[in-house]
């Protein structure tokens, strides 16, 4: 007899085994504290219906085999992990307790979801972040992708979890079966919803016991709201290195398209627009995606969106009185210095001095950059990738064989995108853009320039610093004003397209 197909959702207390992949994949990466923080969430009181431990009233007969003996009540399992949390040791100390003792007999859906964001906060930079804007379509035939802030009042939606949850659920339910988890950081502006996305037409435990055989299948997807912002943040949960399938991406695809229909309602639609900024870091996004910063004020004008000054800005007059007193107040402190001088032979003062070349550039770096790209800021960039569509510049007597070259080398550039395996570049040129290179005058050649580290505008400026990049005639772009990490260079300026810069 078939059973017939369920319309429900995964519920928080549906279990899984503690053998499971997600559950050997998530746990063992815990460090001790946050396991034992964990523990301690799962066994308060309003969390005990989905958490439910292995008590003692729970055993059948007697097993000489247990590794822990389960505790009587929830008090008594509270008070051992309180006294796990007053002591030293080891992380599989507290590992083994949980998943060969006290939830020996699974870990429930709600358990594995706090685990996966407790290991997101604990390493901000383990997934790699992509931003949308949530935007407002006035009507079907003219969507509105302007990334300007304006001051209607009914730009962003509001944010009821609850409703939200159940208009996304009714958009998912008919195309897969899910399990939902929506909370709000108290140590960060952000609220973090993660999907677990269940590849079966069932919802019941047993259907999530069978474990899938690929090992490049990523089931959770996490998306996040900054507070008072426009954007959303969506992530797949992998491993790190871990190859995503083009399953995973499609899933991802699929729930990312219901998020503004949740939002939406009868009298206001919204829609997710591309804004070209990808990241591992979380404090990165909140810098340049975060509330406040979706008028790309970035590089040398973060002056004026860090309240750098004590006034307002537009106000702001410079004065040498504070230079004079801070040279009299420290000609005095040398002289105060040398005159406690021991006898014997005289200290050689440090040469702390710098050459007018060198403050010169330092004064060029911090007016172009202002008080971003700071080395250990934390809000470090990992890649930036551009491509220059400028012509190449050529003299007058050959401007009619660089017309001939540019077109075959676009050809060649048509030609060698297909040949290429794998998924496609955002900065290979459309149809629209080899269209508009042909009708250039001389040859736009496909030159890409990629900057990589573990902080690329902290590096620019100190290359800047140390005179090797002109930091005066150097594009805006590499100090990170255009506030992407992707697009196409014009001019020295990153393109728009329908007003979003990027590519």
């Amino acid at each position: 007899m078939a059973t017939a197909l369920d319309y429900k959702n995964i519920p928080h207390s549906h279990r899984l085994p503690v053998s499971h992949r997600e559950v050997q994949r998530t746990f063992p990466k815990l460090s001790r504290q946050s396991l034992v923080s964990l523990a301690q969430q799962w066994l308060s009181k309003k969390n005990r219906d989905f958490c439910r431990p292995y008590l003692l009233s729970d055993r059948a007969d007697e097993d000489d085999e247990e590794l822990y003996e389960p505790a009587q009540s929830y008090e008594a399992l509270q008070e051992i992990y309180r006294e796990l949390a007053g002591r030293k040791g080891g992380r599989r100390e507290v590992l083994d307790r949980i998943l060969e003792g006290d939830w020996r007999k699974g870990v429930s859906m709600y358990q594995l979801a706090t685990a996966e964001i407790q290991y997101l906060l604990d390493h901000p930079n383990a997934l790699r972040w992509t931003a949308k804007r949530l935007t407002k379509i006035p009507n079907a035939r003219s969507p509105v992708t302007d990334m300007e802030v304006t001051n209607d009042s009914d730009h962003l939606p509001r944010f009821q979890a609850q409703t939200f949850m159940s208009n996304l659920a009714k958009e998912l339910t008919p195309l897969m079966k899910a399990h939902y988890l929506i909370t709000r950081i108290k140590t960060s502006p952000v609220t973090i919803l993660r999907v677990y996305i269940h590849d079966s037409p069932y919802s019941n435990e047993a259907s999530l016991v069978i474990d899938s055989n690929s090992t490049d299948s990523a089931k959770a997807v996490f998306f996040v709201w900054p507070n008072g912002s426009p954007f959303v943040y969506s992530s797949l949960a992998t491993l790190t290195g871990q190859v995503v399938g083009d399953d995973g991406r499609h899933l991802r695809d699929i729930v990312q398209q219901a998020i503004p229909k949740a939002f939406s309602r009868p009298s206001a639609r919204y829609q997710l627009t591309n804004t070209n900024f990808t990241t591992k870091s979380l404090d990165a996004l909140l810098t340049y995606r975060g509330p406040g910063k979706s008028n790309a004020a970035a590089g040398g004008w973060s002056i004026f969106q860090d309240h750098s000054f004590s006034q307002n800005a537009l106000d702001f007059i410079t004065t040498q009185k504070g230079d004079g007193q801070d040279k009299a107040s420290g000609n005095k402190s040398n002289t105060n210095g040398e005159s406690k001088a021991g006898p014997g032979r005289p200290k050689r003062p440090l040469d702390n001095t710098e050459s007018p070349g060198t403050k010169r550039r330092k004064e060029v770096a911090a007016g172009r950059f202002g008080t971003s790209a700071q080395p250990n800021d934390g809000q470090g960039l990992e890649r930036l990738e551009v491509r220059i569509d400028d012509p190449f510049p050529s003299t007058s007597d050959d401007s009619n064989m660089t017309h001939l070259d540019g077109d075959t080398s676009n050809i060649d550039a048509q030609a060698a995108n297909r040949m290429r395996r794998g998924r496609p570049s955002l900065l290979d040129r459309t149809a629209e853009d080899l269209e508009e290179i042909q009708n250039e005058d001389g040859w736009v050649p496909n030159v890409r320039v990629t900057f990589q580290g573990t902080h690329v505008f902290a590096g620019i400026r100190q290359l800047v610093e140390e005179g090797i990049v002109d930091g005066e005639k150097m594009p805006g772009w590499m100090t990170g004003e255009a506030g992407v990490t992707i697009g196409a260079v014009r001019e020295g300026r990153i393109r728009s397209k329908e007003g979003v810069p990027g590519v």
